[in-house]
């Protein structure tokens, strides 16, 4: 006797056809394989979700309008986006790259970052003197405290004792309590500070003073600070993960500076995309990441090389500010 007659023959296709297409849907859960980095791009309301190993956008996402910055919640499975002229963030989902829902904050959101246990979001009011402290897990639950003038870049501390408030029209960073929301500190730095980034050790914050053209060095315990000379008109800094490498994107030189920390000298300026902004190292491809806001492109530098080893469209007026890239699980 066979094994199969000729009438459980259209069975077993069919049910080998639902299980073929069983495994594609869990197979496009699955988690991505390589980091990816998230770009808001402002002049078309929408975030590209670029694979940094395949040098590809996989993924073009609706959101707020005009998004500007970006916070990555790795545990949480979400990447928060700030929505300067609707006053929102928008969630997006990580794993399905699908947008969640869109928090309404009642600012002028730009600034943003999270705490280091995820549990707050913080978004910065650029057209006030604030900052709201939402809770991610319950977001219609928000608080607000003082910045200073025109707030933008935003970073906890390693400990998450700390955020640290760039203010671009006051010329200072506030330093804040995280538990209490009191202001611990103000520190006057550079002309008109934007961008934030923490040295892999967590011991010093980079300060990008854009009119100053300059770097402020500042230890987040003592407050002590150092200055470095970058090229014309920085919008953003990424660190080397053996601290031995600034990367700053020059705004209105359309480079980026490669500045030896050790003494401070620039060794390196490489030409990229029109006007570029939010800039970030991608650290098991030894890559850095940049967005073009002027030119609508990413450029991708080796940092081995410190050439450009690709160039990607994304739509209108990138900027991705902040931390933008996800780290592969």
């Amino acid at each position: 006797m066979p094994l199969f007659s000729m009438s459980t023959i259209p069975l077993l296709k069919h049910t080998q056809a639902l299980l073929l297409g069983l495994i594609l849907v869990v197979y496009s859960l699955q988690p991505h394989a390589g980091n990816l980095a998230y770009i808001t791009n402002q002049g078309s309301d929408t975030v590209s979700v670029l694979d940094i190993d395949k040098k590809q956008v996989n993924h073009t996402i609706a959101v707020g309008k005009a998004p500007v910055g970006v916070a990555i919640a790795a545990r949480q499975g979400r990447v928060y986006i700030s929505n300067a002229n609707s006053q929102t963030v928008s969630v997006i989902n990580s794993n399905t790259q699908q947008k969640l829902q869109d928090i309404a904050v009642h600012v002028q959101a730009v600034g943003i970052a999270l705490s280091r246990d995820e549990n707050t979001l913080y978004v910065a009011d650029w057209g006030g003197e604030q900052v709201v402290a939402i809770d991610t897990a319950h977001p219609d639950k928000q608080k607000t405290f003082k910045a200073g003038k025109t707030p933008s870049g935003l970073l906890v501390s390693a400990d998450n004792k700390k955020l640290f408030i760039a203010n671009r029209d006051s010329n200072d960073i506030t330093v804040v309590d995280t538990k209490t929301m009191k202001t611990l500190a103000q520190i006057p730095v550079g002309l008109h500070p934007f961008a934030l980034t923490l040295s892999p050790d967590g011991h010093t914050l980079f300060v990008v003073n854009v009119v100053s053209n300059t770097l402020t060095l500042l230890n987040v315990d003592t407050y002590q600070s150092s200055t470095i000379k970058t090229g014309q008109h920085p919008y953003g800094v990424a660190i080397s993960p053996d601290s031995r490498w600034a990367y700053v994107s020059n705004n209105h030189a359309e480079s980026v500076s490669v500045i030896d920390l050790n003494n401070g000298n620039t060794v390196k300026t490489i030409a990229v995309g029109e006007f570029p902004e939010g800039i970030e190292y991608d650290v098991p491809s030894q890559q850095v990441v940049v967005a073009n806001w002027g030119s609508d492109t990413v450029s991708v530098i080796d940092a081995h090389t410190n050439t450009v080893t690709g160039t990607i469209a994304s739509p209108k007026l990138c900027r991705s500010f902040g931390q933008f890239i996800l780290q592969a699980k």
